[in-house]
Parts: structure tokens; sequence; C-alpha cells
């Protein structure tokens, strides 16, 4: 716990006072259910659509634009990965300032034929007034990949 006197409080405090429409919770909660989405036992692609404004925008990795909006996204989502692929996340840390969030989480990615990885990936995330995602911009590097 943070003291009340403490320079972390006062950084706590400088961070809430950043407006944002959707809350602090939702995006937690959205950012959770993104993740979650991809479930071994029971992946749900419609939910994991459905997080995400009609217009919204998915750079994977940063600066490499994969979708610009929904029907794209959920191609991407689809079709992109090779058969017999499997992507499993396990969200780390989130961190919420106003509409946006920083997300760590490892992935963990199978392949047939192919040495498992396992995947630092920090996504900047922004959210739309109405609380769905409306970008979503993913982080990693050589240096956050681990052969299993």
């Amino acid at each position: 716990m943070i003291a009340p006197d403490s320079a972390g409080r006062l950084m706590a405090k400088i961070a809430a006072g950043v407006p944002g429409t959707a809350g602090a919770a939702h995006v937690r909660a959205t950012i959770a259910a993104y993740y979650a989405s991809y479930a071994e036992d029971e992946p749900d692609l419609d939910a994991r659509a459905a997080l995400f404004a009609p217009g919204c925008r998915f750079e994977d990795p940063a600066g490499r634009v994969v979708a610009e909006d929904r029907e794209a996204l959920r191609h991407f989502f689809t079709q992109v990965v090779p058969d017999g692929w499997t992507f499993r996340f396990r969200l780390e840390r989130v961190a919420v300032v106003g509409d946006e969030a920083v997300s760590t989480s490892v992935l963990t990615v199978h392949g047939p034929g192919r040495t498992p990885v396992e995947a630092i990936i920090d996504a900047h995330w922004v959210f739309a007034s109405n609380g769905l995602v409306a970008g979503v911009r993913t982080f990693f590097d050589e240096e956050a990949l681990r052969d299993l």
C-alpha cells in the first residue's frame, strides 16, 4: 500500500486525474476479456470482435496495420493465422490513464513442426467514448522472444 504522504500517492493522483469516459474498471475488464477470448478450451472470436469499435485500428506489431475496421480485424483473427497454430495469452499487468491503457501479457505460440515460443507482448490500447476499443498497437521484438 502506498503511504498517504508518499511520492507514489501524488503520482497516482496525477494519473487518476486524467479525464476519460470509459472508466478504469471498464478498460481493465475489456482488456482482460480480450485475452480471455483466446482460452484454449473455448476460444471466443465473437466475444473478442464485439470488444472493438466498427472503425477500429489494429497494428501488430506497431507500424504494421493489420486492420482498420472490425471486419478486417475478424479476418486477421481467423484467416491470417496458419491452421493448427495456437495462441495463448497470460495477462500480467494493465496500466490505465484516461481512455488509454498499456498491457503486458505473455503469449505462448505453438505451430505444427515448430519449436513453441513465449513472447512478452506490450500493447497500447485506446478506447472510444462508447467504451469499445478504438485502437491497439502491440510491441514486441527479438529480446521479448524465448524458445520453449
